[in-house]
């Protein structure tokens, strides 16, 4: 819960810093949140309460190859994580994973999943647009997913 909690003080931090300046050219954007909970998720996992939470962090590495290092922070969800994945729909719709985010196996809550990615176009299409984009995070007790969150651009514009 400590660590939910540093990162969720983090992204406040990030939410501040990406706030544009009048009249100046912004770099784009290297790291992009999304905040998890289990009132967003379609559909409702009916086992999951309030408590169920996350946030997924992604930062661009390397803007040739589209490399993009991700890791996902998950608490009180029920049953075990068997995957997470980011999809391509707008707030309250459900579609077909995109890109598998492998949880690690065994870890239950914390840092559940850690790894990279490499997607030249996926990251220009999600600087476009990251309200079209959500994470979620699927257990055994709901396996269509038990937490999510739409992908938003929380990040520091320069790191």
């Amino acid at each position: 819960m400590k660590r939910l909690c540093v990162a969720l003080g983090a992204i406040a931090v990030l939410s501040v810093a990406s706030v544009p300046v009048a009249g100046a050219d912004q770099p784009p954007a290297k790291t992009f949140v999304a905040v998890m909970t289990a009132a967003e998720e379609v559909p409702h996992c009916a086992q999951a309460t309030n408590a169920a939470r996350g946030v997924a962090i992604f930062h661009v590495r390397d803007e040739a190859t589209g490399t993009v290092d991700f890791e996902v922070i998950a608490n009180n969800l029920p049953g075990t994580i068997t995957a997470a994945h980011v999809h391509m729909a707008p707030k309250g719709v459900a579609a077909p994973p995109l890109v598998p985010l492998p949880p690690t196996p065994g870890v239950e809550h914390g840092v559940v999943a850690r790894g990279s990615f490499s997607s030249p176009g996926g990251v220009a299409t999600i600087r476009a647009h990251p309200d079209q984009f959500y994470v979620n995070v699927h257990t055994s007790v709901c396996p269509p997913g038990v937490i999510r969150g739409q992908l938003d651009d929380h990040g520091p514009l320069n790191n």
